[in-house]
C-alpha cells in the first residue's frame, strides 16, 4: 500500500513538542503514524524559526539545554519525518504597466486572495499545497486553526485542498 501524503501546518508541528497545546495529544499520534507522509514548506521553516525563538523554554523535548536554533528545527524535522517541499518557478508579470517577477506561490495567493479572504500566511501555506496537489497529487492540508478549518469548503471548491484537523486522519 502507497503511503498517505498531508501538507502539515506549523501549529501542528509546535503542539507535538508543547504539552501546554490543545493539540498535543494529537498531534503526538500523527506524527506516529508510519504510513503517511507529512510535507512542510519554507514558509513552516520560517514560522519555526520565529515560533521556537519565543517559546523554546515552553516546549518538551529530549535534548540537551538550550539546543542551538539550527539544531532544534533540524531534530524536529527529522523527529517527525517531515519532507520539505520547495520547488518553486519564477513567473513574470505586470500590474499598472509595470513587468516584475513573482514566485508562482506568491502568483497563487494574488490569484486566489478574493476568494479564500485568509491571512498572508495561511494563503502562503495553502499555496504550498496547491503546489504539491499539482506536483505528487496530494490534496490535504491538516491544521488545528480554527479560521482556516472553518473555510475548508471553499479551500476545497477554489484550490481542490481538503482542509481538515488532525483528528481526521
Amino acid at each position: 500500500m502507497q503511503a498517505r501524503g498531508c501538507y502539515v501546518d506549523t501549529s501542528i508541528i509546535i503542539a507535538r513538542y508543547k504539552p501546554a497545546d490543545d493539540l498535543h495529544k494529537i498531534s503526538k499520534t500523527l506524527f506516529e503514524k508510519s504510513d503517511l507522509k507529512l510535507y512542510i514548506s519554507p514558509i513552516t521553516l520560517i514560522e519555526l524559526y520565529s515560533i521556537l525563538s519565543r517559546i523554546s523554554k515552553e516546549l518538551e523535548l529530549p535534548l540537551v539545554k538550550g539546543p542551538l536554533l539550527d539544531t532544534l528545527i533540524a531534530f524536529i524535522i527529522e523527529d517527525c519525518k517531515l519532507i520539505i517541499v520547495s520547488r518553486t518557478h519564477a513567473i513574470e508579470e505586470t500590474i499598472v504597466g509595470q513587468p516584475y517577477k513573482s514566485t508562482i506561490e506568491y502568483h497563487i495567493l494574488m490569484r486566489f486572495a478574493e476568494k479564500l479572504r485568509l491571512r498572508t500566511l495561511d494563503m502562503l501555506h495553502l499555496s504550498y499545497a496547491w503546489m504539491i496537489k499539482r506536483t505528487l497529487g496530494i490534496n490535504t492540508f491538516l491544521t488545528g486553526d480554527d479560521e482556516l478549518l472553518e473555510k475548508s469548503e471553499v479551500t476545497r471548491s477554489v484550490l481542490g485542498i481538503k482542509t481538515l484537523h488532525p483528528r481526521m486522519i
